[in-house]
């Protein structure tokens, strides 16, 4: 976990990432923000069956959650950075965390140990804070439809949605070779139109589409990944989007009850210190 926030950081550090605020960090808490199976199974359990999870289906997955422990440990790292420089005015951060728990004398490399309390000893060390109560929240609670955003949040920004994607949004669509409008009606698709995942709590689910079923057509136009964005935005002002879908050999149209047209993961300023950038500014050695 900690070491998936320290990669993004060094790398932001080192320049190796430019405008990171509007790269995957927004769609990474988005996708976790939205995932249904948080009100089922903690994050420390997808650690635990993180084997079987590898080599899960991509159906399900988000009532599933797949190795959240990833991308959500970023997050609770960073939320924990800004804890510690609100708690010491900025005396303090996650790099004094990391020179006292990972440092060491000069040598040759060596392998220690550490339990829960040394973690939490060291970053109240750092910061006094109910570190302990801080991690296992996040870390095994269950019932939450809602990820730790409170680094972001704390960090000087908020997570929104905009009309368009991202570059980054775009760029990932092309590596993994599929369509999604996860967030707007809650699907993502592969090119020829068949459904790899739903996300429960929107409007194709609630419809009744499910992930296997293949998406032919979009208000009477074949589909195809813009026919479906255009058709998407269109919506906003007609309310009007009918998906014909092919279910095995029988076929359905679903009418969809949505109105608020495209929507793609943004960061956006908040009314608190921007230490997010500051986190991530580049370093000059």
């Amino acid at each position: 976990m900690f070491y998936s926030h320290l990669g993004w950081v060094l790398t932001a550090r080192s320049g190796l990432l430019t405008s990171d605020l509007s790269l995957q960090v927004p769609l990474d808490a988005a996708t976790l923000d939205n995932r249904a199976g948080r009100e089922w199974r903690s994050l420390a359990d997808t650690a635990v069956a993180a084997r079987l999870l590898y080599e899960a289906r991509s159906d399900w997955e988000s009532s599933r959650r797949g190795v959240d422990f990833y991308d959500e440990g970023l997050l609770i790292w960073l939320e924990a950075d800004t804890v510690i420089r609100k708690q010491t005015q900025g005396r303090k951060s996650l790099d004094d965390f990391c020179r006292v728990f990972h440092g060491g004398s000069s040598g040759p490399p060596q392998v220690k140990s550490y339990t829960f309390d040394n973690l939490s000893e060291a970053l109240n060390g750092i910061a006094p804070y109910d570190w302990k109560s801080f991690f296992e929240t996040r870390i095994n609670r269950t019932g939450t439809d809602r990820a730790p955003l409170g680094g972001i949040e704390g960090g000087g920004y908020r997570l929104a949605y905009a009309q368009k994607p991202s570059e980054a949004q775009r760029a990932s669509e092309q590596v993994r070779q599929n369509t999604s409008v996860a967030f707007s009606i809650g699907l993502k698709l592969n090119p020829d139109g068949t459904i790899i995942d739903v996300l429960s709590e929107k409007s194709a689910a609630r419809a009744g589409i499910g992930p296997g079923m293949k998406l032919i057509a979009v208000n009477d136009h074949k589909y195809s990944s813009d026919i479906l964005r255009e058709e998407i935005r269109e919506a906003k002002n007609t309310g009007l989007l009918e998906l014909l879908v092919a279910n095995g050999k029988f076929f359905s149209t679903f009418r969809l009850n949505y109105r608020d047209g495209e929507k793609y993961p943004v960061l956006e300023r908040n009314s608190r210190p921007a230490l997010l950038d500051e986190i991530l500014r580049p370093v000059n050695r």
